[in-house]
């Protein structure tokens, strides 16, 4: 095969060889790599010893302890099972060369059959007291030194305080001036921080801490404040090519905050504050919460798990399988580098960043190399110089950082079936953006991160706090598959791959070199993104993808609708080239976007066969080269079912054998279409998620006359005769799918049809 090293794990069966040893009460289970007894280990959150068998199971790290003993020698799988509970980790989890499997053979820590083993970073606060009855406000005493980000009370995760007080703030070199002395009563200020949404672009939501406050006088923290004013003309558009940021504009100075945020006197019901002085939680319950009986927990390790090789001797053969990873927390953005977000989650950090990080040659004095070498968002759960490593069938959740690193020469590694969801930053990050040539961070070929898989792979409520994250990030990868994935409900990008474009254009082709080639984003399904910041898209790209049509970028058979902020769904943007776009469906978007298209980009781009439903100008922002546009359509954008194309919506997204995953929670229906219907009824596509064989469809409280199931995210209903707006909703064993403002369909004597929209005047067109 082109892409990807062609390797898979059926979940299912995965597990239940896992367990097999367990439910026989024996130490041995049948290997995956062939019929030689595979060796268990068994291990308990309260496990004691080093028998680590069923009647007398061990610690996790004992376990580990007795697996590096036998992993050298191998002549089966090694199976390290962990049973029922929560296992709380005092120090992150760490696998170096020596897990690693052998022989060919490999070592799989996994579930014990029925088994949900959770492994924690979690602190349980206790001692609550209530400390204003009148506001019903609750206190908890908290260590000297305890920072967190997140909270969770009975498995919620609840927000921070957050608000603005009456008053105007103009900004000065070091801070605000405002209007009024609102803040100077409040406790410790140096707890709260000032939010911009959109502070250095749209795409952002930048935040930093406020260091002192004098009357009407607010000093922020630097060097955070600093780094949010960058070193430019202030004009995006006129900074592409030669200015030191590559067309950043920064903070600007007419920008107030568009919120605090940790503030006690900010406190609302589902609500907490943290006092790092006085050293105590606050929390404001929601109505019928009981602090004496609610389970609150805080996130205290940054890192949960890091699997850590070497380029010399990377870990190899290892598997992690029915495991959940829970409760890591991020502290940079409480400290004075705050969180001065460039894009995608990653920010400046360290004195003077604005002016030297990732500046290279174009700013005085000089900066780091390469362009765009910003500080990443570090993850929970981290792969590096990682070979054959398996993540598979994980649950990704309650995470402060971001889900999932995969870096730093990490090759045919599969992340495969997992579910990501209530996680602050982005889910999943592939590569880094200091490599672009192996040579910048003086390694060898070794370290280019190729041959990855990341497929069918449940992706919602991810970037929840640090908005600008992204469902699926890659920076600079090769032989990456990046396939059948859902991912939903995030508030901006939903993939997003390349890096430091921001000095190519068609102008200045080469300008940022870099090792992408033969890359894959296919049948995904992406939905209800965009959904708060701007300027991103269901699929964004930026840079050189390959350095010829032999190994370009090829974006296949996804699928993306509904998104009220974005400009281009395929979002081919600033330095872009080398890509192949065909087969894709876009629909339901905002009627001043396009499906496809984007600035300053190099070209040497193709897009055919797609379905799309706003055309325009592909490049509106200048001229492009070598661009191919045929044998398009133009669909609606409440997209019928005589216009869907239903093989590329039954493909796209989780694959058959993943979709249980959308189980256990009622289905959604997410887009209907069309939304007015003839006083006869009439057929209609749903989309959605969470949809089987059982799945009824119901407009109002009449069944539907027929439905078919197209896939687990796509429905055609014929609706029976009514009249008026009804909702359309869906239902299953697992519920009924809420009525929204997008499931609504309405009965008309003569409803018009439904007419594609041609967005746009300019630029090359890509009708057929």
């Amino acid at each position: 095969m082109r892409w990807g090293s062609g390797r898979a794990v059926v979940i299912g069966a995965a597990c239940a060889s896992l367990g097999a040893g367990l439910l026989l009460g024996t130490s041995n289970v049948e290997s995956a790599a062939g019929g030689t007894p595979a060796r268990v280990l068994v291990a308990a959150p309260l496990g004691q010893g080093r028998a680590c068998t069923t009647q007398a199971p061990c610690s996790l790290l004992d376990a580990q302890s007795v697996a590096r003993t036998l992993s050298p020698d191998l002549h089966s799988d090694l199976n390290v099972l962990l049973t029922d509970g929560t296992y709380d980790l005092a120090q992150p989890l760490t696998f170096g060369p020596q897990d690693s499997g052998s022989n060919g053979f490999r070592v799989v820590y996994g579930a014990a059959p029925g088994a949900h083993p959770v492994i924690s970073g979690g602190y349980t606060i206790t001692g609550w007291h209530q400390v204003d009855p009148t506001r019903n406000i609750w206190a908890a005493p908290v260590s000297a030194g305890f920072d967190t980000e997140q909270l969770y009370v009975d498995g919620q995760s609840v927000p921070r305080s957050e608000g603005l007080p009456k008053a105007e703030f103009l900004q000065t070199r070091t801070g605000f001036i405002s209007s009024a002395p609102v803040l100077a009563g409040w406790r410790d200020i140096t707890n709260v921080a000032a939010v911009f949404t959109g502070g250095n672009g749209a795409w952002t939501q930048t935040t930093c801490n406020i260091a002192s406050v004098g009357g009407d006088t607010i000093t922020m923290s630097q060097p955070c404040w600093g780094n949010l004013h960058l070193p430019g003309d202030g004009s995006q558009e006129l900074s592409w090519i030669d200015g030191p940021q590559g067309g950043f504009g920064g903070l600007s100075g007419a920008a107030m905050p568009s919120f605090f945020e940790n503030a006690y006197e900010l406190l609302a019901p589902g609500h907490w504050s943290l006092d790092r002085t006085s050293h105590e939680i606050f929390y404001e319950p929601t109505p019928g919460q009981d602090m004496a009986t609610a389970s609150t927990v805080a996130p205290i390790l940054q890192t949960l798990v890091s699997v850590q090789g070497t380029l010399d001797a990377p870990v190899h053969d290892l598997t992690f399988t029915g495991l959940q990873f829970s409760y890591g927390t991020w502290d940079q953005p409480d400290t004075n580098d705050g969180f001065a977000e460039m894009q995608a989650d990653w920010t400046l950090t360290g004195p003077g960043a604005a002016e030297t990080q990732g500046t290279c040659g174009d700013s005085l004095p000089h900066g780091t190399c390469p362009f765009a070498s910003w500080t990443r968002t570090p993850a929970n759960v981290v792969l590096s110089a990682t070979h054959d490593v398996d993540m598979v069938g994980d649950t990704f959740t309650h995470l402060g950082g971001a889900g999932l690193d995969v870096d730093y020469g990490s090759q045919n590694d599969l992340v495969q079936g997992n579910e990501f969801t209530d996680i602050a930053a982005s889910a999943i990050q592939l590569g880094s953006t200091d490599d672009p040539l192996p040579a910048y961070v003086g390694a060898d070929d070794r370290e280019i991160n190729a041959h990855d898989t990341i497929a069918d792979n449940d992706i919602n409520r991810v970037a929840i706090q640090f908005l600008g994250g992204v469902g699926i990030w890659v920076g600079y990868a090769q032989h990456a598959v990046i396939s059948h994935n859902q991912i939903d409900d995030v508030p901006y990008t939903g993939i997003s791959i390349g890096w430091a474009g921001w000095h190519s254009t068609f102008i200045d082709p080469d300008s940022d070199p870099n090792i992408n080639a033969d890359n894959l984003i296919s049948d995904n399904l992406i939905f209800n993104y965009m959904q708060t910041l701007g300027d991103g898209g269901a699929i964004y790209t930026n840079g050189g993808q390959a350095n010829g049509w032999a190994q370009q970028l090829v974006i296949t058979g996804n699928v993306a609708y509904g998104a009220p902020n974005t400009d281009f769904s395929l979002y081919t943007d600033t330095g872009s080239k080398y890509e192949d776009l065909t087969d894709n469906v876009v629909y339901d978007q905002p009627i001043d976007s396009f499906s496809t298209g984007g600035c300053h980009t190099v070209g040497h781009i193709r897009v055919t066969g797609n379905f799309f439903a706003q055309i325009g100008p592909l490049y509106p922002c200048d001229v492009a080269d070598d661009i191919v546009a045929k044998n398009n359509t133009l669909v609606c954008n409440s997209l019928p079912p005589s216009q869907a194309p239903t093989t590329l919506l039954a493909q796209a997204g989780l694959e058959p054998a993943y979709r249980s995953l959308l189980l256990g929670q009622s289905p959604t229906v997410a887009q209907v279409g069309p939304t007015a219907l003839p006083l006869a009824g009439g057929a209609v596509l749903i989309s959605g998620s969470g949809f089987d064989p059982t799945s009824q469809v119901f407009f109002g409280t009449t069944p539907a006359r027929a439905v078919s199931v197209l896939s687990g995210n796509y429905l055609v209903a014929t609706a029976p005769p009514g009249h008026g707006g009804v909702a359309v909703t869906v239902s299953n064993a697992e519920g009924t799918s809420p009525a929204n403002a997008s499931s609504q369909v309405s009965y008309q004597a003569h409803p018009l049809p439904c007419l594609p929209l041609l967005s746009g005047s300019v630029g090359p067109s890509i009708l057929p």
